[in-house]
């Protein structure tokens, strides 16, 4: 059996090894574009690579939930521990996070290459596959009996994932929902040059456009950064994908920044009121709880209104207008949904012996690892479909 797996990265590596190590018979060609594989591994969790996370659950997905169960049902926190010491990994579990133990992506990649060779995996680099027919035919010359697209998306174009496998998919006719950056920094209508690199921890919570109940969609809690084009940070990062959803559509919608999650509004307006009372002037009235030039920013805003202050630190509005694009995004939201492939399979409905991995699916994970594990999970879904049909 002949088996081409177009593109060379997590889901599409793991997926060779472990079609190897089923029937070291089967012919595997892997068809990377760029001069070598995992170019895009190499940068993930600045260097470090956050392969997985002890805590794997579909809350932490986005996307079409039957495609999570069907990857996260069989490859959950312990199998991704035994494919990793199966390659020699040693792992390094930091708050639930797992890493190489080295803290260097450079190690994965080069044990994932080192094992692929050992098996006897071929990789075509600099190969690029502009055609692929419904027969499995590659690039009109080269006819495969399964064919595995693990191309990646969209996000970090630099690294080679530049939105080929939509080309595809297009050609087959294989249907992909919308899609849009994800985990990437948002775009305010509001000007905030002056508060540009001001760090803290906080709350950002997301609602509709002309949100009335005030009731948010989602927030998200932890070190959150203000930029000249608007907000970065985990949560920002975390909330980006709806953001980027909502934009496109033509919405607006709306941002609140809390200051201080662990006080109330009587709390604030009480601190408020002593420091008048201390004889203390002007915005310094909050520089007991915020950066300088954050408190400035506040109280010339709301021009010494202690009440709009304190509302202000509680819950400071802005819009977002969007967010940045592919390049600097970690993951691309959207993609082929489970009403394109066979039940509980990877497998395409409109191209037998077709399958999708990684994030050419209609599913992105939070921070956290869970991008890569649900890399490893489909490329070895995908293996273990391939072996189970043929």
């Amino acid at each position: 059996m002949k088996v081409a797996i177009i593109g060379g990265g997590a889901s599409g590596l793991a997926c060779a090894i472990t079609l190897k190590r089923a029937d070291e018979n089967i012919d595997v060609t892997v068809f990377e574009k760029l001069d070598r594989p995992c170019k895009k591994i190499l940068a993930t969790g600045n260097g470090r690579c956050n392969l997985s996370n002890f805590v794997v659950s579909e809350e932490y997905y986005n996307g079409d939930h039957e495609i999570i169960h069907t990857v996260l049902d069989e490859f959950d926190a312990v199998e991704a521990l035994r494919f990793f010491s199966s390659l020699g990994l040693k792992i390094r579990d930091e708050e639930g996070r797992l890493y190489p133990y080295s803290m260097n992506a450079s190690n994965v990649v080069t044990m994932l290459l080192s094992e692929a060779k050992r098996l006897k995996v071929k990789i075509r680099t600099d190969c690029k596959v502009e055609t692929l027919d419904s027969k499995l035919k590659i690039n009109g010359k080269d006819r495969f009996d399964a064919v595995v697209l693990s191309l990646g998306g969209k996000a970090a174009p630099q690294h080679g994932t530049d939105g080929d496998g939509y080309k595809i998919l297009k050609n087959l006719d294989i249907r992909y929902n919308p899609i849009t950056p994800a985990l990437v920094q948002i775009k305010t209508k509001e000007d905030l040059k002056e508060l540009k690199g001001i760090r803290f921890k906080g709350v950002l919570f997301l609602r509709e456009e002309n949100d009335n109940d005030d009731s948010p969609i989602k927030f998200q809690e932890g070190e959150l950064l203000f930029t000249d084009y608007g907000i970065s940070g985990i949560p920002a990062m975390q909330l980006s994908g709806d953001v980027a959803q909502m934009t496109a559509k033509g919405e607006q919608p709306l941002l609140n920044v809390c200051f201080t999650p662990d006080l109330g509004l009587k709390d604030v307006n009480r601190y408020l009121q002593d420091q008048l009372d201390a004889g203390r002037k002007g915005s310094e009235i909050l520089y007991g709880i915020l950066n300088e030039k954050l408190a400035d920013y506040i109280y010339k805003k709301n021009k010494g209104d202690i009440n709009k202050i304190a509302l202000d630190v509680m819950s400071l509005p802005l819009t977002a207008t969007g967010t940045k694009g592919y390049r600097d995004a970690q993951v691309t939201r959207g993609g082929v949904g489970s009403d394109e492939l066979n039940e509980h399979s990877l497998q395409t409905k409109k191209v037998p012996n077709l399958y999708i991995t990684g994030e050419l699916l209609d599913v992105d994970g939070t921070c956290g690892g869970y991008n890569l594990h649900f890399a490893w999970g489909s490329g070895i879904k995908a293996a273990k479909e391939i072996i189970n049909n043929a």
